[in-house]
């Protein structure tokens, strides 16, 4: 059963990476095709506490192509270093026009393109390790 193993696992888990990471790309190619694009300021940082450690997004603040003023969390994950060093600086923002509350900062983390790319790299590198395991049994 524990040879078995050696091949489920990682054909299991590569498939999940892989998945996630085309549905991280198919939302953030979404997002940016209907998002707008103004200039904003990283008003702040804020801090979120996970399991063993916490993670940082930027606080935004930026007008709206329609004139309103926004100040919201954005979505876009950063090292506390990052976001520390950009506050009180002018950074480009894209937002969703139907709800400007969903922001993130036009950066290449931001766009999550290359998260997504790297997601499914890793995935079909568990899923060869699976592949290979598993020819390796059958033979």
């Amino acid at each position: 059963m524990s040879d078995w193993l050696l091949v489920i696992v990682p054909l299991l888990l590569g498939s999940a990476l892989a998945a996630g990471g085309v549905h991280r790309y198919r939302t953030s190619r979404a997002f940016l095709a209907a998002a707008h694009r103004v200039p904003g300021i990283v008003a702040g940082v804020h801090r979120t506490s996970t399991t063993d450690s916490y993670e940082y997004f930027p606080v935004l603040r930026f007008r709206t192509l329609d004139g309103a003023d926004i100040e919201t969390v954005g979505e876009t994950r950063a090292g506390s270093y990052e976001l520390f060093r950009l506050k009180g600086y002018q950074v480009g923002v894209l937002y969703d026009p139907r709800d400007p509350r969903k922001a993130r900062m036009d950066t290449s983390s931001g766009r999550a393109l290359a998260g997504s790319a790297g997601m499914v790299a890793a995935g079909c590198v568990f899923a060869a390790i699976g592949i290979a395991s598993l020819a390796a049994h059958l033979a």
